[in-house]
């Protein structure tokens, strides 16, 4: 018995840091899990915006759009950007929007890791019975 004394200190002393960085990492994987879920939510509604916009005004409403939906959902990017472009294929016309955002990871700096860059992307069919 007396060999053993203090051996709960050094678990202690050993298995605290550890179970520290596994909560950080368990926190930085939800927030990748989010600003993902968010990504694609704002390029899905961007997308579906656009595609029922008038050609000129598209791109803007698009990415407007994306900017407003990401906002909303208080998402955690330092920087976030949106591409729209119109193509056609096959006499369809479709709308694409790709919405990129640099990952907020402060308050995670012990696991070192660097921002993530995360894509989103969502295409719709342009309606062809939109107003006017």
């Amino acid at each position: 018995m007396r060999g053993e004394r203090g051996s709960i200190a050094v678990e202690a002393v050993i298995l605290a840091p550890v179970f520290v960085l596994f909560m950080v990492f368990i926190a930085y994987a939800g927030r990748i899990a989010s600003v993902q879920q968010d990504l694609h939510s704002a390029a899905a509604a961007a997308a579906r915006i656009a595609s029922q916009s008038r050609a000129a005004s598209m791109s803007t409403r698009g990415s407007q759009f994306a900017q407003q939906s990401m906002r909303l959902n208080q998402g955690h990017c330092n920087e976030f950007s949106t591409r729209v472009s119109r193509r056609m294929t096959s006499g369809i016309t479709e709308v694409e929007v790709i919405a990129q955002c640099r990952v907020n990871v402060m308050g995670l700096s012990l696991l070192g890791i660097r921002s993530p860059l995360l894509t989103g992307r969502s295409r719709e069919i342009v309606d062809v019975y939109r107003h006017p």
